[in-house]
């Protein structure tokens, strides 16, 4: 039972790694999820994060074995998955998940809180909560309506049914879905590719990008035009805009 890091080339995976109980995480390992997000070199050597699980399941959400015996600590247990999920979309590099197998309950929330999901075709997705007694919780009331709409988000959530990988990219829950045997061939193309980019520029669109709910057109013109202005001030920006002056007209 861990939570494993490793990098390679500026991509750091993230591996939950209990797979006789379908990856569930315990009290311990989301902080050691929370731990090695905070290790984490952003805008340095570190530029993409890749979470996925082992043993053919992504995760099966949080352990609720012993959720009962302690009411006083609930606030902590809960606020510890709940600052991971949060870390997911705020941090200021790309994330991606590869899911394979079972992403359920709070396993799947921390899924659909990266940038970018990658799912093999035997994966299923699900908001288990209502199966335990339990309403919603890591970020689901707030992921679900901004990707899938208010109406598949009351479904998936009142009933808390398995979708399959194919069913969750045509609602628009995910990016791609492939077959397992190719799913990190895939997301480490994907991962090498955003590592080649400028961390600058990648930071700079994701905070955009989660800014929108907050603006109004107008305002998201003045953040974009805010932020270019100090996304190519770098050297990364005028690296590109040099080669791009550099290069032959048919290109």
């Amino acid at each position: 039972m861990t939570v494993r890091l490793e990098r390679v080339d500026g991509v750091v995976t993230i591996t939950l790694d209990r797979p006789q109980k379908r990856n569930a995480m315990t009290d311990e390992m989301w902080a050691m999820f929370a731990a090695h997000i905070g290790s984490l070199d952003v805008g340095g050597t570190d530029r993409v994060l890749v979470i996925t699980g082992a043993g053919g399941a992504f995760c099966g959400g949080s352990d609720v074995a012993g959720l009962l015996d302690d009411p006083e600590s609930l606030p902590d247990r809960i606020d510890v998955s709940n600052r991971c999920v949060l870390a997911m979309r705020q941090l200021a590099m790309p994330t991606i998940a590869l899911v394979d197998g079972i992403a359920a309950g709070s396993g799947v929330n921390l899924a659909l809180a990266c940038d970018l999901v990658y799912a093999s075709d035997r994966a299923q997705f699900a908001q288990l909560f209502i199966h335990r007694g339990l309403s919603l919780d890591s970020g689901a009331s707030w992921l679900l309506p901004r990707l899938v709409g208010e109406r598949r988000t009351r479904e998936l959530c009142l009933l808390g049914e398995k979708i399959p990988a194919a069913e969750a990219l045509a609602m628009g829950m995910i990016n791609r879905v492939v077959a397992a045997g190719d799913l990190i061939t895939v997301g480490s193309g994907i991962a090498g590719r955003l590592a080649g980019y400028s961390g600058q520029a990648l930071a700079g669109t994701k905070a955009l990008l989660n800014q929108t709910w907050e603006h109004d057109l107008a305002g998201a013109l003045r953040a974009e035009t805010d932020n270019q202005l100090r996304v190519i001030a770098g050297d990364a920006a005028r690296e590109g805009i040099s080669a791009f002056g550099a290069a032959s007209p048919d290109r």
